[in-house]
């Protein structure tokens, strides 16, 4: 009985000292406006007036304190311009204790002018996600979010632009929580990079989000008002002239500007931007093809200009309301247009030979001069109502309609002997889209759990026109080509179903969630009345899981199944002659790529910054491949195709810190091995490729005397092995330098582009695909050694520098 005595104490015991952990919440506002006031500095004393905790509020004024035991407290507030607040509180074995609202007011000496230095972490981490700060990477400054998201750790651009999370080119983009129908390089184009003021990367993202994306999601979190009043900024940047000679017909255009403006009044919130970046790019392609049809082998090496002159301008508007504390709204706006010519002047020497006998059959030279154009105008409209029936439930309703005007055409010659045309071919196409997203979702707070739950509808249709004209040799007018020529219909819905469970215990954030969605497809070619239907039913499990170890370390595990769907461009089954020896054409039988994600890592808080280690491994069926097969002796058709499987097991590392009071880095790597199976087109062998894939990203950032500082940056992308051949490494190192003038009021930069590093191939990629009947490799050469000048001009602090003249003494007497 004594035994049992002892345990049953114990127990009790435990218990007590359970219950004694408390959490501790509150918002604070202003005494006089009742406004929120963000990022007040919030501290726990005990009666010792040591400081037991600290934080600072939110955007929202609102603070939270977690396991705080039982006793007496003060709860003191500050924030510059207000006068100190200590709040007595006392805990007797509450579980929660909500303060509500807290008031301060303002100080009788108002301050003409404070500045105030500190630093924000510049990496967060949590169960389902990585946080960057935009402002940690100087060489984006001027540039658009592409060049900001480039830089995470998981993260890698190739020489045409495209990104990839981890290895992986499908990834969603958000932008503050809203998702789009554009591709990720397109809307991460569409947005200033001085507009951004957080990336999130979500590796694994729960139920409540879209499975779409095997690469998981970017979430670009842009400015926002914290205090009552305008604030504005304004950047220009112009570029110097091309420093290296790619014998391109016209000189490169540098130059644009944007303004971004926050503004708050009480309840009311508005914040926007508009900007215009116009950065041309030169270039240079070298290649070597050759094709095998029975008995016959052509040869057709080439080289030439391959640039670009591209722009884009845009602009958004973010409105919300609080009617009550019940009701508000939120209204977003976003309009902007995108423009680019690919110029391919392009030089052929072919030559056919007889391969049983390596004799002659015929040589030709000819220039194929190209023009691609594609243009776009851009417009999406968000809205959502928030509806909080107490403080335990709150209904959601959202609605986004997108519409896209895209369109383009591309122009090709061969002319040979510089003189005789004997082709001629000119391919036009309108692609305008329609995107509707509607959803209502459920918020259920208990005291130390969410439970999500919602309805969400995504549907999209596209009416392609696709006509192409071709004359030969040279003579008699542009006639259609009916065999590349057609209309096409596709619609997309999705009707998706989701449940989530998140839950906060000591040390422990949990999250479960489940996803149901139906989706249908259909593919109309209504000049030949061909229709290819597809649905399918599926569930999309997520796990997350971060626990608290102690001494500044944690460990998350996270599971979750994805999906990458097929866009419209890749179902197309239209031709289009890209350039002269390239045929493109999709196929609209092609099925999605359902992913399975697991990883697992820890993070460990430093002083001044943190250190982060993920392993992952992800398993891909049905991986979607664009792939070369022989369609004529100098023309080789492109199409999309499913190979069997693909995986990647890897692991990412990364952090950043300030080594020294003056110094910051930052950097990963990401290293992984990849492998591809599958049979392609008709090529009768399985095709196998595994090789090993790193990539690197890495920053310095100086602080020097006299508001003078400096950097480099450098991202680094190994060769990547694909299901026919493989795609070489791409560097790119940048540099900055940075002065600032009136306290920081304005900002002087120059950067240094694609910094040349002798014989290392900088900003160059070399792509590469075989089979049993052709060979093909290019490389593509751009531009080197760019440089651009910066001015960024922070009004809101110009206004009260530069103040204007006003009276003494009759100010005094009146």
């Amino acid at each position: 009985m004594k035994k049992y005595y002892l345990l049953l104490c114990l127990f009790l015991t435990i218990q007590s000292v359970i219950a004694q952990k408390a959490n501790l919440t509150g918002t604070v506002k202003d005494s006089l406006t009742n406004s929120l006031i963000s990022y007040a500095s919030i501290g726990i004393l005990d009666n010792s007036n040591n400081v037991v905790d600290g934080m600072i509020t939110d955007d929202s004024g609102k603070f939270s304190f977690h396991n705080l035991g039982s006793g007496k407290y003060f709860l003191s507030i500050k924030f510059i311009g207000y006068n100190q607040k200590l709040v007595p509180i006392e805990i007797q074995n509450q579980k929660s204790l909500d303060l509500g609202t807290i008031l301060i007011s303002p100080s009788k000496n108002v301050l003409e002018q404070v500045t105030v230095t500190g630093n924000i972490a510049s990496q967060q981490h949590s169960s389902d996600r990585q946080t960057y700060q935009a402002s940690q990477y100087k060489n984006a400054v001027g540039g658009t979010a592409l060049d900001v998201v480039k830089n995470l750790p998981s993260a890698s651009v190739d020489a045409s632009g495209n990104i990839s999370m981890r290895g992986n080119t499908g990834i969603i983009v958000l932008i503050n929580g809203k998702p789009s129908f554009l591709d990720p390089s397109t809307i991460l184009s569409q947005i200033a990079a001085n507009d951004v003021t957080e990336v999130e990367y979500i590796t694994s993202p729960t139920a409540q989000f879209d499975p779409d994306g095997k690469g998981g999601i970017i979430n670009l979190k842009t400015r926002k008002s914290s205090t009552n009043g305008f604030a504005w900024t304004l950047n220009l940047q112009g570029g110097l002239p091309s420093i290296d000679d790619y014998d391109n017909l016209e000189s490169q255009k540098r130059f644009g500007g944007d303004i971004a403006f926050q503004y708050k009044k009480d309840k009311l919130e508005l914040n926007g931007s508009a900007n215009y970046l116009r950065n041309d790019n030169a270039g240079f392609r070298d290649g070597d093809v050759n094709t095998i049809i029975g008995d016959r082998q052509t040869f057709f090496p080439s080289q030439g200009e391959r640039s670009f002159d591209k722009y884009n301008f845009g602009a958004r508007l973010n409105a919300g309301y609080e009617f009550t504390d019940k009701h508000s709204v939120n209204l977003g706006l976003l309009a902007s247009r995108k423009f680019q010519d690919r110029i391919a002047d392009i030089y052929y020497n072919n030559r056919t030979i007889q391969r049983s006998t390596g004799e002659e059959i015929s040589r030709t030279n000819y220039f194929n001069p190209n023009l691609q154009n594609k243009q776009g105008e851009f417009y999406l409209l968000d809205f959502s109502y928030l509806y909080k029936i107490n403080k335990s439930h709150s209904i959601q309703l959202g609605a986004i309609y997108e519409f896209a005007n895209i369109y383009g055409s591309t122009r090709n010659a061969n002319i040979e002997n510089q003189n005789d045309t004997i082709q001629f071919t000119h391919n036009t196409y309108t692609n305008p889209l329609h995107g509707l997203r509607l959803s209502i979702q459920h918020q259920w707070k208990l005291a130390n759990a969410d439970i999500l739950t919602g309805y969400q509808l995504r549907n999209d249709r596209q009416k392609g026109n696709f006509e192409y004209y071709a004359t030969e040799n040279g003579n008699g007018k542009l006639e259609l080509v009916p065999e590349f020529t057609g209309k096409l219909n596709a619609t997309n819905r999705v009707h998706a179903l989701f449940t989530q469970y998140d839950r906060k215990f000591e040390r422990t954030q949990l999250s479960l969630g489940l996803r149901y969605e139906y989706y249908e497809r259909d593919v109309l070619l209504l000049n030949t009345n061909q229709e290819f239907p597809y649905s399918i039913h599926q569930l999309y499990p997520t796990f997350n899981l971060m626990h608290d170890l102690g001494s500044g370390y944690s460990w998350k595990v996270a599971a979750s199944r994805r999906v990458q769907r097929n866009n419209n461009f890749e179902l197309n089954p239209i031709p289009e002659r890209e350039h002269s020896e390239t045929l493109e054409q999709g196929d609209p039988e092609l099925l999605p790529e359902f992913i399975t994600n697991v990883e697992t890592g820890f993070v460990k808080k430093l002083k001044a910054g943190s250190l982060f280690m993920n392993a992952y491994y992800q398993h891909s069926k049905n991986p979607i491949q664009r792939v070369n097969s022989v369609y004529a002796d100098t023309i080789l058709h492109r199409v999309f195709t499913n190979a069997d499987y693909s995986s990647r097991i890897g692991v990412e590392l990364g952090g950043e810190g300030k080594p020294l009071s003056w110094l910051k880095v930052n950097g990963g790597v990401n290293l992984y091995n990849f492998k591809i199976s599958g049979q392609v087109l008709d090529y009768l062998e399985t095709r196998n490729n595994q090789d090993l894939v790193y990539s690197l990203n890495a920053g310095i950032q100086a602080d020097l005397s006299k508001n003078w500082s400096t950097g480099l940056q450098v991202n680094y992308l190994s060769e990547r092995p694909t299901v026919q051949g493989y795609d070489s490494r791409f560097l790119t190192p940048h540099f900055n330098l940075n002065k600032g003038f009136m306290n920081g009021a304005i900002t002087a930069q120059l950067q240094w582009q694609f910094i040349e590093l002798g014989n290392w191939g900088v900003n160059e990629q070399r792509i590469t695909t075989s089979a049993e009947d052709f060979y093909t490799t290019t490389n593509y050469i751009y531009e080197k050694n760019v440089f651009l000048i910066n001015l960024n001009f922070n009004l809101h602090k110009l206004n009260q520098i530069l103040k204007l003249p006003k009276s003494e003494f009759g100010e005094k007497e009146f």
